[in-house]
């Protein structure tokens, strides 16, 4: 009587262990399916857009060499800029009645020139923006080009269009939730990619293996497989930031669940007074260095209405972001009042895990290093894509039945 209830009983295991066995399995086989679809169908957006993001990791280098005429100069023995005041009226000298001055760009290196951007508005209301390029050397303008024109991105620099296709495809800034969407789709995708890597027996190292010696499908399923376990956690990350910053709005409101984030900065408004000529730029400048009087100057925001502040933005060396300032300097055009000041320094937990979402995702963090680190991430989904395809190629030939 004993040796049949522990008969029933190694049978009801073994029916459980089945059981169990058949439900992992078709978990197994439905991610399997959902990860090759969005590979095939999705993957092939995310590899344009990770070579993109590849070419970017060089961007300001790349439109300087198709732009060197424009963006580059020679260094004088002495090296000294001229007057920021001077180099603004060299632009200004240029631009047309109906253009507004916008902002005054510092150059990027020693080497390089300094940018004034204005705006024109269009008969057809539309608005474009043009850059001065002045050498700062000298403050004679070396020419200006179309920096945007409206809705028409394909009118932008080059750089500018890889940005905007990186960002939009191209679909336009109203848009770009079509490129996140098709990112949640491949995170997810990732995330069953690292649940289909581990293998059957539980010999993880199994998964890191590649079998030179074998077949080429072998090798491109391989090659997949260890590409993708030792990439998926820089996907993920490179994945999360972009969407964080596509989804700006939802990011924030979900941020403020856990730490204060305050809305973008209002840098205040100039009081016009009688008879009161406009500061210079270079005076107001020398307002921002006294609030802070270290760091690089980046730019400065320049007056386009009688109410309008000058702002003044300053790198700060330690700073993850070298794209844009998160010290700046509201100041009163007029009086030189000190309207408004933001500081990074200050910043709630919640803002510094938005400040840190495009230095993350643009490698900026890691500093001139990490470029070719960029380049190369960028390379995954096309690796990935590869691989994937021809593993896929592999299994459809393979259940096709044999010619008559």
């Amino acid at each position: 009587m004993t040796n049949e209830i522990v008969g029933i009983e190694v049978k009801s295991r073994a029916a459980s262990g089945a059981r169990e066995f058949g439900r992992r399995e078709l978990i197994r086989r439905a991610f399997v399916e959902v990860h090759r679809t969005i590979g095939l169908f999705l993957g092939a957006v995310i590899v344009l857009v990770g070579l993109s993001g590849s070419m970017l990791a060089y961007r300001q280098a790349i439109d300087e060499h198709l732009n060197a005429s424009l963006m580059l100069v020679d260094i004088p023995p002495q090296g000294a800029f001229r007057p920021l005041d001077a180099i603004l009226a060299a632009a200004k000298a240029v631009i047309p009645p109906d253009g507004i001055a916008e902002r005054l760009r510092m150059p990027r290196h020693r080497g390089a020139s300094a940018a004034v951007t204005y705006m024109v508005e269009e008969a057809d209301l539309t608005t474009t923006f043009y850059e001065i390029y002045v050498d700062p050397y000298t403050a004679k303008v070396k020419g200006q080009r179309i920096y945007l024109r409206g809705e028409g991105q394909l009118e932008q620099p080059f750089i500018r269009l890889l940005i905007a296709f990186h960002w939009t495809l191209l679909l336009g800034f109203n848009n770009a939730y079509i490129l996140g969407a098709i990112a949640i789709f491949m995170f997810f995708s990732i995330l069953m990619g690292l649940y289909l890597w581990w293998p059957r027996n539980g010999d993880w190292r199994q998964g890191l293996r590649i079998k030179w010696g074998a077949s080429p499908e072998r090798i491109a399923f391989d090659v997949h497989r260890s590409v993708g376990i030792f990439s998926a956690a820089i996907l993920l990350v490179m994945l999360f930031t972009g969407l964080a910053m596509i989804f700006k709005p939802t990011t924030r409101s979900a941020v403020t669940l856990f730490s204060s984030v305050r809305p973008d900065p209002e840098f205040g408004r100039s009081k016009p007074i009688a008879g009161h000529s406009p500061i210079g730029v270079g005076e107001a400048v020398a307002i921002a260095d006294k609030v802070f009087p270290d760091g690089k100057l980046r730019w400065i925001l320049l007056p386009s209405k009688p109410t309008s502040p000058y702002v003044v933005g300053k790198l700060a060396d330690n700073e993850p972001n070298r794209t844009q300032t998160y010290r700046n300097v509201g100041i009163d055009q007029y009086s030189g009042e000190i309207l408004h000041v933001q500081d990074r320094n200050a910043f709630t937990g919640g803002e510094r895990f938005i400040e840190w979402l495009f230095p993350l995702h643009s490698g900026e963090a890691f500093g001139e290093p990490a470029r070719p680190f960029i380049l190369l991430i960028g390379l995954i989904p096309l690796t990935m894509y590869v691989t994937g395809f021809l593993r896929w190629r592999q299994r459809r030939r393979a259940r096709k039945p044999p010619a008559r």
